[in-house]
C-alpha cells in the first residue's frame, strides 16, 4: 500500500513537471530571445538559490561583472541577474524564518548597545548607518523630479542592506567566505581576460591624448572597470602572500599578475590611487603601525599644505604634480585633449555643489543628478554624465546634508569594521592566520572603494552589491573569531 501511495505521488510529480516543461517550451518558442533566456536561466537560478542559498553569494560577483549583457528593462527600470539573485535569496530566507517572523522584534536600546561587545558594536554601527542612509534616500523621493530614478536608488540600497543582513545567516564557516573571495577573484580575472581581448583587438576606449587604448570590459567605462578589478586584485595579493598552502598562493599570484596588467590597461587614475592607498593602509595595519602612521599623517599633511601655499615647495615641483593630475592647463583656462576628462570632472563637481547649495536638506532627490543637471551646469559643459564623478558630492547633491552625513557615517563604520576585523582575528606565529589574511584583503577593497569614490561613482553596474558582499564577509569573519574565542 505504501508502495502504491509512493508511486502515485511520483506519477503526480512527473505529470506536473511534464506540464511545466511543456508550458516553458511553448513560452520559449513564443517569446523574444532575451525574455525566453530570462525564463529558462532565471528559473534555474531561482531553483538553485532556494536549494543552495550559498550559491547566491558565489554567483553575485559574476552577475555584477556580466549582468549588463543580460538585463531587461521594464518601466524604465533595468532588471538584471543580480536582482534575481537577491530576490531568490530573500525568498529562501523568508522560507527559513516563516515560523519565527511573527516573534521577531527590532530593538536598538541604549542598554543593549552598552551590553554589546566591541565587535558587535562595529556590526551594529554598519547596519544603523546603512539603514539610515536608505531612509534618507527614501525621504528624498518626496523632492525628486524623476521619481523612477529615485525608486531605482531605493531598490539599489535596499538590496545592499539585504545582502549584508543575510550574509550573517548563510556565511557561517571560513570556507564559505573563502569561496566568496575566490568567486570575486574569478569574476575579476574573467573581466581582465576580456580587457586583454579588447586591447589585442583594439576595441577599447582611446586615452586622453589619443595615443593609448583603455580597456573597460563589460562596464562601458574604464573607471568602474578598474574599480571592480581592485576588489579581486587586493584579495589575490593577500592570498598570494599569506595563503594557507603553496597551490593557493601560486594560483592567487597568477591571478594577481593578470589583474595588475588589466588595471594598467584600464588607465584609471582613480582606481590606481585607490589601489595605492589601500596597499599603504594594508601594510600599516598588517604591521600594526596605525598609531605611528596617524602621527606621521597628522604632522606631515599640514606641513606640506603650508609649504605648498607659502611657495616653500618649489614651483617646478608644484607644476610637475599638477601636470601629472592634468589640471595645470585647466587652472590657466586651457582645455586640452590630455586634461579634458579632468576639467569635465571638475565641472560636474561644481554642478553637484550648486545642487547641494540650492537644496541643502534633502538635495534634488536620489538618482536625480542627471535630471536636474541642466539647471546647475557650467555654460561650457551642458551634457550630463549621469553622476557627479565624486560619490560624496553626488550624495550631498541628491540627498542633502542628511544623506551626506549618513553616507560619511556608513563609510567610517565600514572602514572601522575592516580595521577591527584585521586587528582582532587570530595570529598564527609571526604570520597572519588565513582568516586575518582574507580580512586584510577585504579591508583593502573597502579602502580602495572609499578613495576611488572621491573621483568617481562606483555604485554603478550593481557594484554596490560587491561592496555589500565585502561587508558581509567581514561580518562573518568577526563572528567566527568571536565564537572561537568564547569556546
Amino acid at each position: 500500500m505504501l508502495r502504491g501511495a509512493f508511486s502515485g505521488r511520483m506519477a503526480t510529480h512527473v505529470i506536473i513537471a511534464g506540464m511545466l516543461s511543456l508550458l516553458l517550451a511553448v513560452t520559449v518558442v513564443a517569446l523574444p530571445d532575451m525574455v525566453a533566456l530570462w525564463l529558462v536561466a532565471g528559473s534555474g537560478i531561482v531553483a538553485l538559490v532556494i536549494l543552495k542559498p550559498l550559491s547566491a553569494f558565489l554567483l553575485l560577483p559574476f552577475g555584477i561583472a556580466f549582468g549588463s549583457l543580460a538585463s531587461i528593462s521594464a518601466l524604465r527600470v533595468n532588471i538584471g541577474p543580480t536582482d534575481l539573485l537577491v530576490g531568490a535569496l530573500s525568498a529562501r530566507w523568508l522560507m527559513d524564518h516563516r515560523h519565527t517572523l511573527h516573534s521577531m522584534q527590532l530593538q536598538f536600546r541604549a542598554d543593549r548597545w552598552r551590553a554589546a561587545s566591541q565587535h558587535e558594536r562595529a556590526q551594529i554601527a554598519v547596519f544603523l548607518a546603512l539603514a539610515t542612509y536608505l531612509v534618507v534616500v527614501c525621504l528624498s523621493m518626496v523632492v525628486a523630479a524623476d521619481r523612477v530614478a529615485a525608486f531605482k536608488e531605493i531598490i539599489k540600497w535596499s538590496e545592499v542592506l539585504v545582502i549584508v543582513a543575510l550574509s550573517a545567516s548563510y556565511l557561517r564557516a571560513e570556507w564559505h567566505v573563502r569561496m566568496v573571495v575566490w568567486a570575486t577573484i574569478g569574476a575579476a580575472v574573467a573581466e581582465a581576460l576580456l580587457g586583454y581581448a579588447q586591447w589585442v583587438m583594439a576595441t577599447g576606449q582611446a586615452g586622453p591624448s589619443g595615443e593609448n587604448l583603455r580597456v573597460f570590459g563589460t562596464f562601458a567605462q574604464p573607471n568602474p572597470y578598474g574599480g571592480f578589478i581592485n576588489f579581486g586584485l587586493l584579495l589575490a595579493l593577500t592570498l598570494a602572500i599569506f595563503g594557507r598552502d603553496f597551490r593557493e598562493r601560486w594560483l592567487a599570484a597568477g591571478a594577481g599578475v593578470l589583474l595588475l596588467g588589466a588595471q594598467a590597461l584600464a588607465g584609471s587614475r582613480g582606481a590606481l590611487l585607490g589601489l595605492l592607498v589601500a596597499l599603504i593602509m594594508m601594510v600599516t595595519i598588517g604591521w600594526r603601525r596605525e598609531r605611528l602612521a596617524t602621527i606621521v599623517a597628522a604632522v606631515s599633511i599640514p606641513l606640506v599644505a603650508i609649504g605648498w601655499l607659502t611657495n616653500v615647495v618649489p614651483a617646478r615641483v608644484q607644476q610637475t604634480v599638477l601636470a601629472q593630475l592634468r589640471v595645470s592647463d585647466a587652472l590657466n583656462g586651457t582645455v586640452t585633449s590630455a586634461n579634458f576628462s579632468t576639467v569635465e570632472r571638475l565641472a560636474h563637481w561644481i554642478a553637484g555643489l550648486r545642487m547641494f547649495a540650492a537644496h541643502p536638506i534633502l538635495g534634488v532627490g536620489a538618482g536625480n543628478y542627471d535630471a536636474t543637471y541642466a539647471m546647475y551646469a557650467l555654460p561650457d559643459w551642458p551634457d550630463a554624465l549621469g553622476h557627479a564623478h565624486n560619490y560624496y558630492i553626488n550624495a550631498a547633491a541628491e540627498t542633502g546634508i542628511l544623506g551626506l552625513v549618513a553616507f560619511l557615517a556608513l563609510t567610517s563604520a565600514t572602514l572601522y569594521l575592516g580595521w577591527y576585523a584585521v586587528s582582532h582575528t587570530g595570529l598564527s606565529g609571526a604570520l597572519p592566520s588565513s582568516q586575518r589574511a582574507i580580512a586584510l584583503g577585504l579591508f583593502g577593497a573597502v579602502v580602495a572603494l572609499a578613495v576611488h569614490n572621491l573621483t568617481d561613482d562606483l555604485f554603478v553596474h550593481a557594484m554596490e552589491l560587491q561592496f555589500a558582499l565585502t561587508l558581509g564577509c567581514l561580518i562573518a569573519l568577526l563572528r567566527m573569531s568571536a565564537a572561537r574565542q568564547s569556546s
